[in-house]
């Protein structure tokens, strides 16, 4: 299948690279002109002519949803009848004006790898991120039944896991939790202590928790702000949730903070079960 991959960062060049290694042929382009010289130069992408667009089966966009969006609508002359699809981390703003831009003839599927690294940018590439991770597919009211199985052909041809069919407000609902939330809290872990002893007293349980504090703080602050009444509904009800343990712990009710404890174990397990 021939694919071209719009936007060479982190995700879009190991997506290149990943798909490259499957036998595909893959052409890409990224606005700084030495990431595309040294893509063709690593065998990642085999051109960075955006005239190969137009005669591509499948286009990926892999830069933030504004981005997508204004690509989309500058270089609206170079799709015909490919199948589009995004990585976007936000879905329902996005997609609603990628529909309403990209010409007929042309179908679009969104989907969401759920799968990074902290690090950003080309040199950062890597294929082995996708192995296993779960991968959100996300229709639109343009796409044809049958791109179902491209994205998935996609998906495998990458190594992710499991597979989910998901609704634009459904999708975004989740990602407050899962991911923006995650992200917040991370960065909160990392500001609410200004010890300069701090980092000399963390073990592996706070280097994990605050991993993804590294962040890319253009992306998270768009995606924060794209998807901010789902992401405030999540803030709240986290804590609502803090206050529970906080109550618990001044009231010395041990009773229940073991069965909270064995509750969110249990709920843990299932997600190891899960990959499995």
């Amino acid at each position: 299948m021939k694919i071209f991959i719009v936007g060479l960062g982190l995700m879009g060049a190991s997506y290149a690279e990943g798909l490259s290694k499957q036998g595909h042929s893959v052409h890409g382009y990224d606005q700084q002109e030495g990431i595309n010289e040294q893509a063709i130069k690593d065998g990642v992408i085999k051109s960075a002519s955006l005239e190969e667009l137009k005669t591509s089966d499948l286009v990926i966009l892999c830069l933030y949803p504004h981005d997508n969006i204004e690509f989309v609508k500058t270089h609206k002359d170079l799709f015909t009848t490919q199948i589009v699809t995004d990585i976007a981390g936000t879905k329902h703003d996005m997609m609603k004006s990628l529909v309403e831009l990209l010409p007929q003839g042309v179908s679009y599927i969104s989907h969401h790898p759920m799968a990074g690294r902290e690090k950003t940018g080309y040199d950062a590439r890597d294929i082995t991120m996708f192995k296993g991770a779960n991968f959100l597919v996300i229709p639109s009211i343009n796409h044809n039944p049958s791109d179902l199985h491209i994205i998935r052909d996609l998906a495998n041809d990458l190594g992710f896991g499991k597979i989910t069919y998901l609704s634009a407000k459904e999708h975004d609902e989740l990602i407050a939790f899962t991911s923006q939330l995650t992200h917040i809290l991370a960065v909160s872990l990392m500001l609410a202590n200004p010890s300069p002893h701090t980092k000399d007293a963390t073990g592996d349980s706070f280097r994990d928790l605050t991993r993804i504090a590294k962040i890319n703080e253009d992306m998270w602050t768009e995606l924060f702000l794209n998807n901010k009444q789902a992401l405030i509904e999540q803030i709240d009800a986290f804590i609502k949730t803090l206050e529970t343990f906080k109550t618990h712990i001044q009231n010395g009710n041990s009773e229940q903070l073991k069965e909270d404890l064995r509750k969110a174990k249990a709920l843990r397990v299932t997600f190891d079960e899960h990959k499995r």
